[in-house]
């Protein structure tokens, strides 16, 4: 009976089994895909079909958009509030992974035509309001727990689960709208959710917790060495870190980052329908296929690929690669009609997005100071999220105004600017962030950048 219990104990505890953290991770990022593979790809495509213009598309995909500019706010919550018997952020992942399941069947029951712009932006707010906060939960929880030895493998896992999660809900969202419509399609996407949600209540962070507010259990006194009790404190060491000088110079990297996202998700569903002449399932579905094997590259190799490259190489590498395809396509607008351009132009937009989420992952972490790092990772991924937004305007003034190609040259000039910062900036390695970046980041100095 003593090791019944002592194996009751340790079943499902996050700080007990490598596989389960991995697992976890999986989970979450997979459902993290839903919302953004719904409004930012099946929902514009089928908007486009039924006769929207770019102009309210952009707006739906701003409006999906604006909630993981808001993560900021997001981190600074997670971390002053919490219900430590049930750990320090599963109970904020288990309420906004409820709110995501009951906004699809909210949506379903409003059930929208393709022109009620309202209702559908709203539903896409809401919808990636709930998952900016799981994934803000997720993300301080794998900082909190991940050793470092982890963290590369976990980049690929966060990175690839999200685009297979957003992969498969634009191909079964698009299929689901043009066979059944909106209402079949939000309440059948609802249903993973809903068993991701029944896991969060499954697991513990650390053991002896509760799993729910009604079960035995306490907090772990780990959490309790570590628990905020006043805004400034969080506050004060939040901003030092975030603006030491090394700090301050990644931040630009990180917003160009989702720029080109917002401005395709605007603008391609017009640009493959009517340039190419696809219907819309064509259209979803190949996003989908792209975007699940970029997925499945993310998670089985991804981490391991960069990690042999250097985050910081990496970078380079996926900036340079998006500069020169932009350019190229907006030097191209005669052949925009030849589909073998647009699907080489958007397996080269992948390759692209894949390098960069994983390698800037890793840098992201790195230049985290240990005493803040959920707090200020939360900055560095709202702050990245503000490109998207951008990107969604930036199509609705040059492609939405009638000068499609000036949306391409754009975002080349951008990413152009951004490689140039990436050549001229070392960024800490790893063993330089531990011995001495992190080290010196509570006092608001941290380590000057170099230049070469």
């Amino acid at each position: 009976m003593p090791d019944m219990a002592r194996a009751r104990a340790h079943a499902f505890v996050l700080t007990d089994s490598r596989p389960l953290r991995f697992t976890t991770l999986l989970l979450f990022y997979l459902t993290q895909g839903f919302p953004i593979g719904l409004f930012f790809f099946a929902l514009p495509a089928w908007m486009a079909a039924n006769g929207v213009g770019t102009g309210a598309i952009a707006s739906v995909v701003g409006a999906a958009a604006l909630p993981w500019t808001l993560k900021i706010a997001n981190g600074f919550l997670i971390d002053r509030y919490t219900f430590l018997p049930m750990g320090r952020r599963r109970v904020w992942i288990i309420g906004a992974q409820g709110t995501l399941v009951m906004t699809l069947i909210a949506g379903a029951a409003l059930s929208p035509a393709a022109h009620n712009v309202v209702q559908i932006a709203a539903l896409g707010f809401l919808a990636n309001l709930a998952v900016t906060f799981q994934d803000v939960g997720i993300d301080s929880l794998a900082i909190d727990i991940m050793p470092e030895e982890e963290r590369a493998r976990a980049g690929g896992i966060m990175a690839g689960a999200q685009f297979v999660g957003a992969s498969l809900t634009t191909a079964t969202g698009g299929w689901l709208l043009a066979r059944f419509g909106i209402a079949t399609c939000l309440l059948v996407l609802a249903v993973i959710p809903a068993l991701v949600m029944l896991f969060a209540t499954v697991i513990r962070e650390r053991e002896g917790e509760k799993r729910l507010p009604w079960s035995p259990g306490r907090s772990h006194p780990h959490n309790d060495t570590l628990v905020v009790e006043a805004w400034w404190p969080l506050l004060r060491s939040a901003t030092r870190a975030v603006l030491a000088p090394v700090s301050l110079l990644l931040l630009p990297i990180l917003l160009i980052r989702v720029i080109p996202e917002g401005g395709f998700e605007a603008f391609h569903p017009v640009l493959y329908q009517q340039y190419a002449g696809w219907t819309p399932t064509q259209y979803t579905g190949f996003i989908s296929a792209l975007t699940l094997a970029s997925g499945l590259c993310g998670i089985l190799a991804g981490g391991w690929l960069v990690g042999r490259i250097g985050p910081q190489r990496a970078v380079a590498l996926a900036l340079a690669i998006g500069m020169l395809s932009t350019a190229a396509m907006g030097a191209n607008s005669s052949a925009w009609s030849d589909e073998r351009v647009l699907m080489a132009f958007q397996i080269a937009m992948e390759t692209t997005r894949l390098i960069y989420f994983i390698a800037v992952l890793t840098l992201a972490m790195r230049v985290c100071n240990p005493a803040v790092a959920a707090t200020q990772f939360t900055i560095y991924m709202g702050i990245s999220n503000f490109g998207r937004p951008i990107g969604a305007a930036l199509a609705a003034n040059t492609s939405g105004a009638g000068n499609a190609p000036l949306l391409y040259f754009s975002i080349a000039a951008i990413w152009g600017m951004g490689l140039l910062l990436v050549l001229l900036v070392r960024y800490p390695g790893e063993e330089r962030h531990e011995q001495y970046g992190a080290e010196r980041l509570p006092h608001g100095e941290g380590p000057a950048p170099e230049y070469d």
